[in-house]
């Protein structure tokens, strides 16, 4: 059998990051007069989809089963990340 790994906790975190962000994504798209297509909107300027590349490249430094510590600037990153794109729960909770 194959190696298992474990998740960390914080990887447990950053995979329920990305999912938020997905979730986020698709309650907040906006319908483009061209083609039907959809926009997501930028969070203070920055595309949706720099942010989901971001905690990607995270995830998968992660998954490597490198012994990766994240810096704290990336923690940090995170942590803001999660308070914006975290609100599509707090309409659930309501």
């Amino acid at each position: 059998m194959g190696k298992e790994r474990r998740l960390t906790e914080f990887h447990k975190k950053l995979k329920h990051l990305s999912a938020t962000m997905i979730h986020w994504a698709e309650e907040n798209k906006i319908r483009t007069k061209r083609n039907g297509d959809y926009e997501i909107p930028q969070r203070n300027g920055v595309d949706w989809k720099d942010d989901f590349k971001f905690v990607t490249k995270l995830d998968s430094m992660l998954a490597d089963g490198l012994d990766v510590k994240l810096k704290k600037k990336e923690m940090k990153m995170c942590n803001e990340l999660y308070k914006y794109y975290g609100s599509c729960y707090d309409r659930l909770r309501k």
